[in-house]
């Protein structure tokens, strides 16, 4: 009894001093570029950094809130956040298509996905980037790099042509399905059954009457998870992936040929040949 009253205490003990995952957080200054924010009325202005939390860069999650601590807890979800799920797959694809999408990587992309993100969670905060403090110098204009965010954002719906739909064949057929919204490359497939992919074409031949599931997985650039960073009343950042794609499923069915009715057919040498008259000969023979 003692020896499990001394386990129990120490699981507890070990329970107890269980800590969290942390990151501490860094900033980089990008360049002579200002941000000017109103939000709910109040105005704020300063020059704007990235922030990097060990080997991840994140993005601000709640625009005007100061970031007032130099560790913070890291989550691997938005269990803490009450934004609808239209928001959140919205923004990690921004995230997911800014600053680190390849090609992507310079100052701008990074303020243009800042922005987009922003104005998701609030759509009535004004955002103005310049070239000095309290809408000093130059205005900076990211248009052309949130049109190519929002671009992509858009196009990574799209699906093959031939998703969510169901095909049949006969066995011992080859069933050839052509993307024809040309996106396949961006996919990967997984299924039971074999198959060839060329290009933009799937081939499949059917050699039983089982119904086969195909899944198109996309394809990311990295492996990287999405990450949250909170710290009691501190503004909340997160180093930002898609994690709400859905798995789409296409289906295959190979089937028996039906037997077609036998047709006898005539004879090329029976051609023009009178039966009456035939048979009218045979019987002017034995009767007469």
């Amino acid at each position: 009894m003692k020896k499990y009253l001394m386990l129990l205490l120490l699981s507890i003990f070990l329970m107890g001093n269980v800590k969290a995952q942390e990151a501490g957080i860094s900033y980089e200054r990008l360049g002579d570029i200002y941000f000017n924010i109103t939000v709910d009325g109040n105005f704020q202005s300063n020059h704007v950094t990235s922030f990097h939390l060990d080997d991840r860069i994140a993005y601000c999650i709640e625009p005007g809130v100061a970031i007032n601590t130099s560790i913070y807890d890291v989550n691997y979800d938005w269990e803490s956040f009450n934004f609808s799920p239209e928001v959140l797959e919205y923004i990690e694809k921004v995230g997911y298509y800014g600053y680190e999408y390849p090609g992507h990587g310079n100052n701008y992309y990074y303020i243009a996905a800042q922005e987009l993100i922003w104005k998701a969670i609030h759509p009535s905060m004004d955002v103005v980037w310049t070239s000095g403090i309290n809408m000093g110098g130059s205005v900076i204009d990211v248009s052309n790099e949130k049109n190519e965010i929002i671009r992509l954002v858009n196009e990574h719906s799209i699906l093959p042509s031939f998703a969510e739909k169901n095909f049949s064949g006969y066995i011992g057929d080859e069933i050839v399905l052509e993307d024809e919204n040309d996106v396949l490359s961006q996919y990967d497939i997984s299924s039971e059954h074999d198959f060839v992919l060329d290009g933009n074409t799937l081939s499949i031949k059917l050699e039983d009457d089982k119904a086969y599931d195909f899944t198109l997985i996309r394809k990311y650039y990295d492996a990287s998870p999405l990450l949250v960073y909170s710290r009691g009343d501190s503004q909340k950042l997160a180093a930002l992936r898609i994690t709400l794609d859905k798995e789409s499923v296409f289906s295959i069915k190979g089937e028996e040929k039906p037997i077609e009715n036998e047709v006898i057919e005539v004879p090329d040498t029976f051609a023009g040949f009178n039966f009456s008259y035939f048979i009218g000969m045979i019987f002017n023979e034995i009767f007469v």
